[in-house]
Order: structure tokens, then C-alpha cells, then sequence
């Protein structure tokens, strides 16, 4: 009976070991993600590439600031094409998408006004919106969709969606004519479509984002 008692004893010690090292191993392999965490966070990516990122949500039409902007390590591999490495090269341009934080920032996100990116086959024109109390509401980088009253009465579809690249001030010179010019984004089809339209006023809509 001493024998089948110390068996006991010994089955019974075993079995509560054995319901804590399970806990042990748990806390061990944490312990040992932080520390490669730890490493991994304050070990400088040698391989990585610094570019520029939204610290925040950006609306299209956005106008870029330092304080939306910084500067991260990418991996090399994953970094986009074009993407800016220097916050002044960004900034005061507007965004041509919206940017969600942590977002690289691309040549292809942003507005030229002046130009179009590198091998885009889209065209810049000039369009006259008839009403300028109402174009005080648009910003580039917005799309919009514009109209034109014909002859005979009613409405039509001029284009269904450009993307406003520049609104031109009349102190620019362009002319003192009534009506806000901007210059706008859009394919060669749809250029030819406002081209039938010249000389008619032309309105517009804002599409949501």
C-alpha cells in the first residue's frame, strides 16, 4: 500500500506541473516576440527606402501641407513607382485622389497644374462655366460633370466626368469675360465632345468622391 500511495502522490505532482507549464511557455514565447519586436522597431531597415507618406485621411483636391506629410523607411521592394522623397516637392500641390494616412505619396496622386504626369494620355483644356457664383464652390482635384442648355431648350450631357486641374484667375490676363475658366482633365474623345459645344454656356455638377 506505501508503494500505490507514493505512485499517487508523484501522478498527483506531475499533473499540476503539468497544468503550469503551459502558462510558463506562453509567457516565454510573449516575452520573446516583444524582444524581436523591440529589435525589429529600433533596428534601422538598411534596405529600406525613405519616402513620403499622409500622416492623415486627404479629401481629393486637397492642398498638400508639411504638417500632412512625413517621412518613413519603405521597403525597397515595395515602394511605388515615383513616389516623392522630399516633403518640399509636395508641398502646396493638391491631391488628384484621395490619400488615406500612411499612404504613399505619388506624382501620380497629386495635380500638376501646369502638366500632365509623364506618359499620361489624357489632355489638359480650358472650359468656361457659365455661372461664377456657383464655381467659387470647386477646388482642384474635383470631378465634375458638365452640361450645356441647347438652342431649343432642356439640357444635355456634355461630358460625363472631368477632373478640374487649375481654376484661372481673371487677374491672370485670360480675359475679363464673365463666366470661371478652369482647366480641366479629361480623355481626346470627350475634348472633341466639348469642342461641339463651343460657344454655349456650359454648367456643371460636383460628383461625390
Amino acid at each position: 500500500m506505501g508503494i500505490l500511495r507514493r505512485l499517487r502522490a508523484r501522478a498527483s505532482t506531475w499533473s499540476k506541473s503539468s497544468r503550469i507549464k503551459p502558462q510558463r511557455i506562453v509567457a516565454a514565447v510573449c516575452i520573446a516576440c516583444a524582444c524581436a519586436l523591440a529589435v525589429w522597431i529600433l533596428t534601422p531597415d538598411q534596405g529600406g527606402t525613405s519616402i513620403v507618406v499622409a500622416t492623415r485621411n486627404l479629401p481629393p483636391g486637397s492642398e498638400l501641407r508639411s504638417q500632412d506629410l512625413t517621412i518613413v523607411e519603405f521597403p525597397s521592394q515595395l515602394v511605388p513607382d515615383k513616389a516623392f522623397t522630399s516633403i518640399s516637392d509636395a508641398d502646396h500641390k493638391r491631391t488628384s485622389a484621395g490619400l488615406s494616412k500612411g499612404s504613399p505619396l505619388t506624382q501620380s496622386a497629386v495635380l500638376d497644374q501646369q502638366a500632365l504626369p509623364e506618359g499620361s494620355t489624357d489632355l489638359l483644356m480650358p472650359v468656361r462655366l457659365a455661372d461664377d457664383s456657383s464655381a467659387a464652390l470647386l477646388q482642384p482635384g474635383q470631378r465634375i460633370r458638365l452640361f450645356s442648355s441647347l438652342p431649343d431648350g432642356g439640357s444635355d450631357v456634355v461630358v460625363k466626368e472631368v477632373t478640374i486641374a487649375r481654376l484661372v484667375d481673371k487677374a491672370d490676363g485670360i480675359s475679363a469675360e464673365s463666366g470661371q475658366l478652369v482647366s480641366v482633365i479629361l480623355s481626346s474623345d470627350d475634348a472633341e465632345r466639348i469642342a461641339e459645344f463651343a460657344g454655349m454656356p456650359i454648367s456643371f455638377a460636383i460628383l461625390p468622391h
